[in-house]
């Protein structure tokens, strides 16, 4: 394929990632807040959360299943797209019904389908690149984040001056604008399903497609140490929102250090390719590692809003640094018949499983009267453990 069609497929690539990310924080960034604000203790908006966390763990493996098996990558996410659209509309209805048992049906359909998009696009981008090495990740998936920094402080002064309700329309129809975006977009072929005789080569079965992921110690490994490193990035996604709140802040500076995180990962996955040439995978993995234990440290110890809003800028050398050189790393290691199924069991694993534990941890500590705070130092271990298994996997050359 010419460099032209490559181009072309990354600035789709980049769209489509561009306007779910938007559409998508109006939702992921606010809503402990959000319940908040609707009169639920912050024990059991957090505890909502980690309902959900538990939902997206147990239905992402499945969708990836569904993906390799019957559905492509491409259908599937048109198809959660369109039914998200329906979910995040009538979401502001639910709120105001003051009905937990309504809106906590509402937010299920939303974690069913918009939550679950971000793992089968990165399945998709993952497939693309298994087909046309040239395709760039990071710069694909680094537009997303700069959607979701300018989504962040856009929805969070939509908020301050029009309600919940008007930031969640605006996601809504963001999320409708993705559909058409998503229906324009290549899909992803699976170039190695004809044998070397021009024989079909047989999908495998669900036991069977679990049994060749989990036999790969290099996917093990990866899965291990991301585990480690991202529970500290469920936790902040929680942590940030308490933290702004606890300092006298309002919910127009959550908006801004949420932007803040997410525009310093721009710059850094937009260059990871690059950076990786000039690096290699386990140098930059291990200084990521590194960077995510100071990170946990410096923001356990800071006290005031703004110093807590700058300490935020090292997510670009963490969480921007970790996902690209994963996906860059899963492209290279994954048998194209189980890449769906093993990108959303990373994710949920990664994302899902982390989330739960993250809120799970936060909210045993907070209830045993620790601050938001002092739970980072809990965190920081967890990142330390990653950083170890870093360097393992390099002692024993398993990357």
């Amino acid at each position: 394929m010419d460099n032209s069609k490559i181009h072309k497929l990354n600035l789709h690539g980049m769209l489509i990632q561009a306007v779910f990310w938007f559409g998508f924080c109006t939702y992921s960034a606010f809503m402990v807040t959000t319940l908040i604000d609707y009169g639920w203790s912050v024990g059991a908006a957090t505890g909502a959360m980690t309902a959900m966390s538990i939902i997206i763990m147990l239905v992402q493996p499945i969708y990836g299943y569904i993906s390799d098996k019957y559905l492509s990558d491409k259908k599937l996410s048109v198809l959660l797209l369109a039914l998200a659209v329906i979910c995040y509309l009538l979401l502001p209805f639910s709120l105001s019904s003051e009905n937990k048992l309504i809106v906590l049906i509402n937010m299920i359909g939303i974690t069913i389908t918009a939550t679950q998009i971000g793992g089968l696009l990165d399945a998709w981008i993952v497939g693309l690149k298994q087909e046309f090495k040239s395709i760039n990740y990071g710069l694909i998936r680094g537009t997303g984040s700069l959607a979701y920094a300018l989504s962040a402080q856009i929805a969070g002064s939509v908020t301050a001056a029009s309600g919940h309700n008007a930031r969640l329309w605006l996601g809504g129809g963001f999320f409708l604008i993705a559909v058409f975006i998503a229906l324009s977009f290549r899909p992803a072929r699976r170039i190695s399903q004809i044998s070397d005789k021009g024989e079909t080569i047989p999908k495998l079965g669900g036991r069977e497609a679990f049994k060749l992921i989990f036999s790969s110690k290099q996917y093990c490994l990866l899965l291990g140490v991301s585990f480690f490193l991202l529970l500290n990035s469920s936790a902040m996604t929680i942590l940030i929102q308490l933290l702004v709140r606890g300092f006298g802040g309002t919910t127009a500076q959550i908006g801004t250090a949420t932007a803040v995180m997410a525009a310093s990962e721009v710059p850094i996955m937009f260059m990871t390719a690059f950076i990786m040439k000039k690096t290699g995978f386990k140098k930059l993995l291990a200084f990521c590692s590194a960077v995510y234990v100071i990170r946990m440290l410096i923001t356990a110890s800071v006290g005031t809003v703004n110093g807590l809003i700058y300490v935020q800028l090292l997510q670009g050398f963490t969480y921007a640094v970790l996902v690209p050189v994963s996906m860059n790393y899963l492209s290279r290691i994954l048998d194209e018949r189980i890449r769906s199924t093993a990108v959303t069991t990373y994710a949920a694993i990664t994302s899902s499983l982390t989330g739960i534990l993250g809120n799970l941890i936060t909210s045993a500590l907070l209830a045993t009267g620790y601050s938001a705070q002092t739970a980072l130092i809990f965190f920081a271990v967890s990142a330390f453990l990653g950083f170890i298994l870093t360097m393992y996997g390099s002692i024993r050359r398993i990357w």
